[in-house]
């Protein structure tokens, strides 16, 4: 997949595009169908997502909720859905334009669109005055189609990354998996730690916790990591490992079972969450920490993957 920072990037290189709109933190069930509407009858027009690199809500100055992805995985994701491009825009460029502004000069002028797609409550345009009946008239008047996705529901919920925000918060990892429509993942190179995994006898893979990344419910999870090509089961621990040399920020710690040994420092992983095993917990000692811990891996080892 490509993956442009600009839309005047794509717009030198494409010129009829089927465009899904929306910012699609967590790229979770409902965007997916955002951006499966793209590739109905597409024949050789491009399938584009139009998102922005950070999150307008902190240029309008509003709060910014914790993020469900980085990037490169809703990169990653997208491409999985079947997109063929993503425009990680700047909210800067696009934010004083008017709703038909917008239309005209962005998605018929510049990106070519000749179908678009979004999501039920998708507003656009300064202020946000656009809604999705405004954009399906200013788009029919310039022979654009138009898709608006309604709310995808799964187990009863309306599916929303703020629900999904709220399970993974709870420790409820496996109704929040089925939101996303894949496992909520922690990635980036692994880096050293404080090597207190390998004082108890089982040294882990430490991942760290981006900045404004949502934080799972402190605790123990089954995990699946992959690095180096190489898929492992393990053991996470997301926490502070308050037995002992409490960390001031929550961290990413994963046995990997049946990995070989040897250095993997500054390399990059994904670890992903499949199931929650136990809440965070202080223990009396060394002694029944390490214990819990074999009971923990013993747990992961006979999990059905």
């Amino acid at each position: 997949m490509e993956i442009y920072n600009s839309i005047k990037a794509y717009a030198a290189r494409h010129r009829r595009s089927r465009v899904a709109l929306g910012f699609f933190d967590g790229m979770h069930a409902g965007h997916r169908a955002v951006i499966g509407a793209c590739l109905t009858d597409r024949g050789g027009d491009t399938a584009v997502v139009l998102t922005f690199r950070e999150s307008p809500a902190a240029a309008l100055g509003y709060p910014v909720p914790p993020a469900l992805t980085d990037n490169a995985r809703k990169a990653a994701l997208m491409a999985d859905a079947g997109a063929d491009a993503v425009i990680f825009a700047d909210f800067g460029d696009i934010r004083a334009l008017t709703a038909e502004e917008f239309v005209e000069n962005i998605l018929l002028r510049q990106l070519g669109a000749v179908q678009v797609s979004c999501g039920y409550n998708y507003r656009f345009g300064k202020g946000g005055a656009g809604d999705t009946d405004v954009l399906t008239k200013l788009c029919a008047a310039r022979d654009i189609g138009v898709t608006v996705v309604p709310p995808v529901q799964i187990d009863g919920e309306a599916v929303s990354s703020t629900a999904i925000r709220g399970l993974l918060e709870a420790g409820e990892i496996t109704r929040a998996n089925r939101m996303l429509g894949s496992p909520y993942a922690i990635g980036g190179a692994i880096h050293s730690g404080n090597r207190i995994g390998t004082a108890l006898g089982f040294p882990t893979l430490n991942l760290p916790i981006a900045d404004g990344l949502c934080v799972p419910r402190r605790g123990v999870y089954i995990s699946r990591v992959t690095v180096g090509g190489e898929v492992y089961r393990g053991a996470t621990n997301i926490g502070v490992h308050p037995t002992v040399e409490r960390s001031a920020v929550p961290l990413c710690e994963t046995f990997l079972i049946g990995y070989g040994g040897g250095a993997l420092y500054g390399r990059e992983a994904v670890c992903e969450l499949l199931a929650f095993l136990r809440p965070e917990q202080r223990f009396a000692d060394v002694q029944a920490l390490r214990a819990q811990v074999t009971r923990d891996i013993a747990a992961v080892s006979q999990y059905a993957y």
